[in-house]
């Protein structure tokens, strides 16, 4: 793994920027794994454009077409054949807004939901395989870092339209 070599800022404190740097390398290498095992466990057939509707989906209950299109990077009439798709497989519901008939509100079904829940669960299990080689004091060092850091950046860059009270895939709650 490369890794960027920064001067230190005289603002921060160094074992701050030490930190930041080893988290900007570290994460992205962690991101495209989870990102690449997501996709090799996805069901069959299942596009990437369709499989990223689905996850903002999940995150984002009730968009519209456009909000959509904008995350995937696809433009409307092709996130329109996109959802279309979704729609004929039962993995999205798709409605008419109430207050204007031109704009199309999107849901993720319980069968999408489950599509997501079977693939999370499924590279869980990879990290949790790659994960075991790690000893137990590692592993809770990790994860109590990792909850540290969560609400850290939780509330940091929210996408337009975020809810906080989506059901968490992880553990089916809400919250």
């Amino acid at each position: 793994m490369k890794v960027f070599q920064e001067e230190t800022n005289n603002s921060m404190p160094a074992m701050s920027s030490d930190t930041a740097s080893l988290i900007m390398d570290v994460v992205p290498v962690i991101m495209n794994y989870i990102r690449t095992e997501m996709r090799s466990r996805r069901t069959p057939g299942l596009t990437i454009p369709q499989f990223r509707t689905l996850i903002f989906l999940y995150r984002h209950e009730d968009a519209s077409l456009s909000q959509v299109a904008e995350h995937v990077g696809l433009k409307l009439p092709t996130m329109s054949k996109t959802v279309d798709a979704l729609v004929d497989r039962k993995l999205v519901i798709r409605r008419d807004d109430t207050g204007d008939r031109r704009k199309v509100i999107l849901k993720l079904s319980a069968a999408g939901l489950e599509e997501l829940k079977r693939t999370r669960h499924n590279t869980a299990t990879r990290l949790a395989e790659i994960l075991a080689v790690l000893t137990p004091e590692q592993r809770s060092g990790i994860t109590e870092s990792l909850a540290i850091l969560l609400p850290l950046f939780s509330g940091l860059n929210k996408p337009k339209g975020y809810d906080e009270n989506v059901v968490n895939i992880s553990r089916g709650t809400n919250g």
